[in-house]
């Protein structure tokens, strides 16, 4: 059966490429950090949560907040910036591990292709923020790549791959040099709502002489490797009675604070 590709996210959604074709637009560079205690990552989950339960993209849930197990470990990395005393955007970056990536469950064979050629995944996913402001939310949203995109070379990763929906993908090829990599299908993660595979090809990306706007941002505003140093380790007696804890359990059925190591799963 096709996938129902023409399913459209609500309204409410902000369609960040047609925004950022616009002239009036100005990309600013507000702050962000790794999240390095758990309070940082339960609440930058729990901005996904609400992000995405108005959405209708997932189901309201006791804990508040929204993640995968494949997000939960050292392999991960949380990405924030503050909107006065609360996190007001966030990104969650995940290096390809043991458990694999949220987006083996839909496009396992087209990720496995790229493992077999050698290649290294990073996963950016997660992406929320609660401001209105088009140009704001743009501006973050480069931010927030710049660090997926540090994060991602520090770490020797080769590629990075994200889902998105149809309808946002020419923002990240026009902006990142993405590629679309396999054909849309339904994602079940988010109430199967359409989801398009999307790779850079990182290394490749960042040598060449012409970058396209996000990558020329990233390149011309490098982080150095100590700025994920002390990010949050998502060790399992730190996870121990957490709000996270409670909700994989309950959703998975994975207790995280019962590991020997959060890769082991």
């Amino acid at each position: 059966m096709n996938p129902d590709i023409s399913k459209e996210m609500p309204e409410t959604v902000i369609d960040i490429a047609a925004h950022l074709a616009g002239p009036t637009v100005r990309i600013s560079a507000p702050q962000c950090s790794c999240a390095t205690s758990l309070e940082q990552v339960e609440s930058a989950w729990g901005l996904v949560y609400e992000n995405y339960s108005h959405m209708g993209l997932i189901d309201e849930n006791p804990f508040g907040l929204h993640a995968v197990p494949t997000a939960v470990g050292p392999h991960a990395c949380v990405i924030w910036g503050p909107e006065g005393p609360r996190v007001g955007y966030t990104m969650t970056l995940f290096r390809d591990n043991p458990m694999g990536l949220a987006l083996d469950s839909v496009y396992s064979p087209y990720l496995d292709e790229l493992r077999r050629n050698g290649r290294r995944l990073l996963e950016v996913g997660m992406l929320a923020d609660r401001r209105q402001s088009i140009s704001r939310g743009v501006g973050a949203l480069f931010s927030m790549m710049r660090w997926g995109i540090y994060f991602g070379l520090h770490n020797d990763l080769t590629d990075i791959v994200i889902g998105v929906h149809p309808r946002h993908a020419g923002f990240y090829i026009r902006c990142y040099g993405f590629e679309a990599f396999a054909p849309p299908t339904n994602y079940a993660l988010v109430r199967n709502n359409p989801v398009v595979l999307l790779r850079l090809p990182l290394l490749e990306a960042m040598a060449a002489v012409a970058l396209p706007r996000g990558l020329a941002d990233a390149r011309d505003n490098p982080l150095p490797e100590s700025v994920f140093s002390h990010r949050f380790a998502f060790e399992p007696k730190q996870l121990r009675g957490s709000l996270i804890a409670g909700f994989l359990k309950a959703r998975y059925g994975v207790d995280p604070s019962r590991k020997a190591n959060s890769a082991a799963a």
